[in-house]
């Protein structure tokens, strides 16, 4: 049968660990989103160009089409939490990396790029793993609402990265942004530090033929909801999910207001935040309707964006889509990872990223060069229509399903 049946779960609040990864990753995250909008900004203050910026984004998304299957099977043979003790500390140094050059005047459009990629080669192991991690810190059961915890978790880092970059940058400049990042991945590691390793749920760790890619790509085209929701995400990855992209050159180039990008985020997130903590509490196991059904939310979330006739109307858009992306990122991710076998996890989670974010790099093209072409309201039209056309195809494709079981039943 298509559609998982709904029942509820315990809370994912329940448990200790995943509320202190969550918090860990919560904090981290506001650097991380400070450093995303200083380099947005930079990257714009150096080119003036929308293209620019979008080649930029997809050099940091780059890593996930070339190395994310073999990222994959990587994470399914090293304990994850290892792997992401690693990660934080390549993270810290790429950030100390960009603050260093800032400082000394030698930054240029060149060392950002180089950069970018390495932030990328980070987090095709980092994403993942993250996400897969979250099935040793709950029961199976529980996976949905931690999902929905980590999603407040980037809200955090939405809510305040955005408001500490806009002061900071005009304040101290973009190297003072980049060192709070750097420090900030000191949260992560210490929250892995902390962890209870009498309550984590260890997966087994395998080697050989056991954790090829090619067993995951067969697993998830057989299965019609994981397929759906697959190829779903990237086509949803690849035009709508540059969000940065969007809301910078909006705020910039056409309401000439820089800072509006940050508060822009800074309101969404509020929303985005309640969205993720009331998932966490309430959500049901999603079925492939229910993905649809928030795909569509984005979409229409981001055509209230691209004809915003005023910045007042565009920043009003921003609760409605803090509350859509959540929705569509926990539902589409949970329901992957609840119907995927756990020793397949890493995988699982690594195909699930080339989707959202290995279509990155060419959609960030088309995005840039729509923004240099048109404006940046033709490109976050084509990201809104790229959401409401693959939910549609969901919602269709789950209530043909429902038809056909429906007139199998005696």
């Amino acid at each position: 049968m298509l559609e998982a049946t709904a029942s509820r779960g315990p809370s994912a609040l329940r448990f200790h660990n995943v509320r202190l990864f969550v918090a860990g990753q919560g904090l981290s995250n506001i650097g991380t989103f400070s450093q995303l909008v200083a380099l947005s900004l930079l990257v714009l203050q150096l080119t003036d160009s929308g293209l620019a910026l979008g080649a930029v984004m997809a050099a940091q998304a780059l890593p996930f089409m070339l190395l994310g299957p073999w990222a994959g099977t990587v994470l399914d043979r090293v304990p994850l939490r290892r792997v992401l003790f690693v990660t934080a500390l390549l993270g810290a140094a790429q950030a100390a990396c960009l603050a260093a050059l800032a400082w000394t005047g030698t930054i240029n459009l060149v060392l950002v790029f180089v950069l970018a990629i390495g932030l990328g080669c980070v987090q095709v192991f980092d994403r993942p793993g993250s996400q897969a991690f979250i099935a040793e810190l709950v029961p199976r059961e529980a996976i949905a609402g931690a999902v929905g915890l980590t999603s407040s978790a980037q809200a955090i880092g939405r809510l305040g990265g955005p408001a500490l970059a806009a002061v900071l940058y005009a304040w101290a400049g973009a190297g003072s942004v980049f060192a709070i990042n750097s420090a900030s991945f000191a949260a992560v590691l210490v929250a892995l530090v902390l962890l209870r390793s009498s309550e984590l749920r260890p997966r087994a760790i395998h080697s050989g033929r056991r954790t090829d890619m090619s067993t995951a790509f067969r697993f998830a085209w057989r299965s019609p909801s994981i397929r759906s929701a697959m190829l779903a995400n990237a086509v949803i990855g690849l035009l709508a999910f540059n969000f940065p992209t969007f809301y910078a050159s909006i705020s910039s180039l056409t309401f000439g207001q820089p800072s509006l990008f940050g508060i822009a985020e800074s309101i969404n997130a509020v929303t985005s935040l309640g969205a993720g903590v009331l998932l966490a509490r309430q959500i049901r196991q999603p079925t492939l309707r229910t993905v649809g059904i928030a795909a569509l939310c984005l979409g229409s979330s981001l055509a209230w964006v691209a004809l915003s006739p005023t910045s007042n109307v565009f920043l009003a858009a921003m609760p409605y889509f803090g509350f859509a992306v959540v929705w569509y990122s926990t539902s589409s991710q949970a329901m992957v990872q609840q119907h995927s076998p756990a020793e397949m996890g890493g995988r699982m989670m690594s195909l699930y990223a080339l989707g959202s974010m290995g279509t990155t790099p060419l959609g960030a093209l088309i995005v840039g060069a729509a923004i240099d072409l048109w404006s940046p309201r033709a490109a976050i039209g084509l990201g809104a229509s790229s959401a409401v056309v693959a939910g549609l195809a969901l919602c269709l494709i789950a209530a043909r399903a429902s038809s056909a079981s429906g007139s199998t039943r005696p």
